[in-house]
């Protein structure tokens, strides 16, 4: 089979994940930290960020990198020290909002705020870099045991175990990451798939994630799918 044309089970929530971390580096960028107001936003969006970053991490552990523990076990070992090296960033800039959140005088709040985007651009520089490596490295692994079919199967059985709100969250920045081709397609197979319900629910978030240009395309492309 032409290496192409197989099922990537990375792509999609990497997607999504690479759109928020640049939607997250560029707002920090243009945060003023001494308005409380303004810094808030962007505090409760970093907040969600550490918070989705953290659960991809816990799913691959436990989903993914499990499938090749007993295939490839030094590969699988490197790669969870790369998440343990991922949750210390984590940490750290978890620890840069948190003085923020104590800092009281405006020069010491815009002071955090500096420090927090150091710590975001490490966080994003690994993580970029990490989930390259996992499309290429275990992405082949799983590819060479396992059928599309079967990391299909895979695939439902994530989004089956996350909680509704989290599987919103993910499936926002998914759209925000995906080109319009690719949305489409992914909306294609929920139709053919899901209940109503589930295709009336993405239909309201892709609404909110895309501009009304891209949201119009999407619905046409479905609007031929079906005609």
């Amino acid at each position: 089979m032409n290496q192409l044309s197989r099922y990537n089970p990375f792509h999609q929530i990497h997607q999504g994940l690479r759109a928020m971390l640049y939607h997250c580096s560029l707002q920090v960028q243009h945060t003023n930290f001494a308005d409380e107001e303004q810094a808030s936003t962007t505090i409760a969006q970093l907040k969600e960020l550490i918070w989705l970053f953290d659960g991809h991490a816990h799913t691959e552990d436990t989903k993914v990198f499990s499938l090749l523990a007993d295939k490839a076990p030094e590969v699988i070992a490197d790669f969870e020290q790369q998440h343990d090296k991922d949750h210390m960033l984590a940490a750290h800039l978890q620890g840069c909002i948190e003085q923020y959140e104590v800092a009281v005088k405006p020069s010491d709040k815009v002071f955090a705020g500096r420090q927090i985007q150091f710590s975001l651009a490490e966080f994003t520089a690994f993580n970029l870099s990490h989930m390259n490596m996992e499309e290429v490295i275990i992405k082949e692994l799983i590819w060479q045991h396992y059928t599309d079919e079967q990391l299909h199967e895979l695939t439902m059985e994530i989004v089956g175990s996350l909680p509704p709100d989290k599987n919103a969250r993910y499936s926002y920045w998914m759209l925000k990451g995906l080109s319009i081709q690719e949305i489409a397609e992914w909306f294609r197979a929920i139709q053919a798939t899901a209940p109503p319900f589930v295709m009336d629910q993405m239909m309201e978030l892709a609404a909110a994630a895309l501009d009304c240009a891209d949201f119009n395309e999407v619905q046409k492309s479905l609007a031929l799918e079906i005609a």
